[in-house]
């Protein structure tokens, strides 16, 4: 039985994650891992802001916010009226803006993956899939919930063996937000959620 997705839907909060298909690695080197943010930012961040990420070699998580219904319609008007006409010509297909905004979301995020599978295959002469068939998503309910998985992807690079301290892990959000310096979200709204800089570092050193 396959996974049951979760519709994705505007002004909420998500984890979005996958990996590699059997041994793979998703980044071998560290131009994979900044390939890979530049299309993320390039695809994603114009209808979400990214509040945490990481990524380890065999895998990737972002924890993001869905940009609000106006953003969305305003940035995708066009696409969402062209999509509804389409689909009042399926039968029984239901046309409700949020699972249209859904359909859209998920088309950005198959093209990033799509686009970065294939330049991967070519730089490394292999054929065949990488990432599993379809990313997978959770959504966040709660701020302590949120706190939690910010926490939790920090400081999975040391929970997996790729370094003893998380600061020293290159290919996450934790240095970025505490240098106030994250390229993907701002990084004072994150702090803000923590109650501070202090806070932040003793939170994610209790887990």
């Amino acid at each position: 039985m396959g996974i049951p997705h979760i519709i994705l839907e505007a002004d909420r909060v998500y984890h979005v994650y996958n990996s590699a298909v059997g041994s793979d690695k998703l980044f071998k080197e560290s131009k994979n891992y900044h390939y890979f943010l530049r299309k993320y930012f390039d695809r994603i961040t114009p209808f979400s802001e990214t509040l945490a990420f990481c990524l380890l070699p065999d895998q990737f998580h972002f924890i993001l916010r869905i940009k609000n219904n106006r953003a969305l319609t305003s940035m995708w008007g066009p696409k969402i009226q062209k999509l509804k006409k389409i689909w009042n010509k399926i039968p029984d297909k239901e046309t409700a803006n949020y699972l249209l905004i859904n359909h859209l979301v998920i088309h950005e995020f198959a093209s990033l993956f799509n686009g970065y599978v294939q330049a991967f295959n070519k730089m490394y002469q292999r054929n065949g899939t990488l990432l599993r068939e379809s990313f997978r998503r959770d959504l966040i309910e709660s701020d302590v919930e949120l706190i939690n998985k910010i926490c939790e992807l920090h400081n999975y690079p040391v929970l997996h063996g790729c370094v003893k301290r998380r600061a020293d892990w290159k290919h996450s959000s934790y240095n970025n937000i505490l240098s106030l310096q994250n390229p993907l979200a701002t990084t004072t709204d994150v702090l803000k959620q923590f109650g501070g800089k202090k806070n932040f570092l003793f939170l994610h050193d209790s887990r």
